[in-house]
């Protein structure tokens, strides 16, 4: 066997365990070891946080959404960090706190990036609980009394949202929903076996006493969950806690999101290195490896499998998986062509879902190698 043969089997077999073998075996382990959450009613003051620049668009919706939680209304407070907004926002969220108090508007000095501002309320919150939630997220009535629930459980430190999106007609939505039910899947079984590690941005809750400022160049979705991870408290993915979002609908507008996020976590993954330590964290470090380090690598083990498998095509049998993989991305580029005329476009969708999500997880790699830093909503 040469060189090229030994890539090649090599890079299938890291692409197989990736997307199909851990997904497998994580969902296997949860039925013989699952954890229980020993959740109760119980109402902690929570300091709901949201960061926002020139939000006028959704800022009103967004408040109202708030308000209609269902949560004491003695328990909660509102904080709206405006991160040096030049619209109207500061305006919309004033004349709702002259008719409630409990909202209250924050001002960064000058443009700090959502975790700037994040930093900004959480150092004016009163809450035992911060819950941190997005201009666009709407959320049903009872997500927050159902996140917070969580936390009756000492060894609960992170409660994150399911998250539901709406999707718009079109191939991009059509194979990103796809995706994204795949990526719950795993999540909601590492949250049951007790090692996840990530959380959506877009509804999140965590212990006041386990925050630490973050560095504006990293998510809150990424570094929280490390961090309450290290200091050795649980990170919860609750399904009866419910937000929606909106996916993108566009070719760059999806590319874009997947590139931010990409480099977004590789550098926030690699500021807190200590939990990639599989002496000190054998299974988070393991579901972390195996979940997201391998999975933003895929790109890099696509192209060498190819590469390796053209090269090797001259053996017989190693022709088929050539002519299988020139069979994909042909696919790939079909679904592209519907993407690119708004249309729904079947089983190619799926091909090129995946291979739009690599592509963004390329371009997030190299943006994390040459140290970019990405401060963006």
């Amino acid at each position: 066997m040469d060189c090229a043969q030994l890539l090649v089997l090599l890079s299938l077999a890291l692409l197989v365990y990736t997307w199909a073998g851990y997904p497998a075996l994580i969902v296997f382990l949860r039925r013989l070891l699952r954890r229980e959450v020993a959740r109760s009613t119980i109402h902690p003051y929570v300091s709901l946080i949201l960061a926002a620049h020139n939000e006028e668009r959704c800022i009103e919706d967004k408040l109202r959404d708030c308000l209609k939680l269902k949560y004491p209304l003695d328990r909660i407070e509102f904080l709206v960090a405006s991160d040096n907004s030049t619209d109207a926002t500061e305006a919309l969220v004033q004349e709702f706190s002259r008719r409630d108090p409990r909202i209250r508007l924050l001002r960064t000095e000058t443009r700090a990036g959502k975790s700037g501002a994040q930093n900004l309320a959480v150092a004016h919150a009163r809450g035992e609980i911060l819950f941190f939630t997005d201009a666009n997220t709407r959320m049903a009535p009872d997500a927050l009394q159902q996140l917070v629930e969580n936390f009756a459980d000492p060894r609960v430190g992170l409660v994150t949202a399911t998250v539901h999106f709406v999707q718009p007609k079109g191939a991009v939505p059509q194979g990103q929903g796809i995706y994204w039910r795949y990526e719950l899947l795993i999540r909601q079984a590492e949250s049951d076996l007790g090692i996840l590690a990530k959380a959506s941005g877009q509804a999140l809750a965590v212990r006041r006493t386990l925050f630490r400022p973050m560095r504006t160049c990293y998510g809150d979705d990424c570094v929280l969950p490390l961090e309450v991870r290290i200091q050795g408290y649980r990170v919860i993915h609750d399904t009866h806690a419910i937000v929606t979002d909106t996916m993108p609908h566009s070719l760059d507008g999806e590319m874009r999101a997947r590139i931010r996020m990409t480099a977004r976590n590789w550098t926030g993954t690699m500021s807190q290195i200590a939990i990639l330590n599989p002496f000190r964290f054998p299974a988070t470090s393991w579901a972390l490896f195996s979940h997201k380090v391998l999975r933003w690598l895929s790109p890099v083990f696509l192209a060498a499998l190819f590469a390796a498998s053209f090269f090797s095509a001259l053996h017989f049998r190693w022709t088929g998986l050539c002519l299988l993989q020139v069979f994909f991305y042909l696919s790939a580029f079909l679904g592209w062509q519907f993407a690119r005329k708004g249309r729904k476009a079947g089983i190619f969708g799926y091909a090129f879902a995946f291979c739009l999500a690599n592509i963004g997880f390329l371009f997030g790699l190299v943006r994390a190698l040459r140290n970019q830093r990405i401060v963006a909503y």
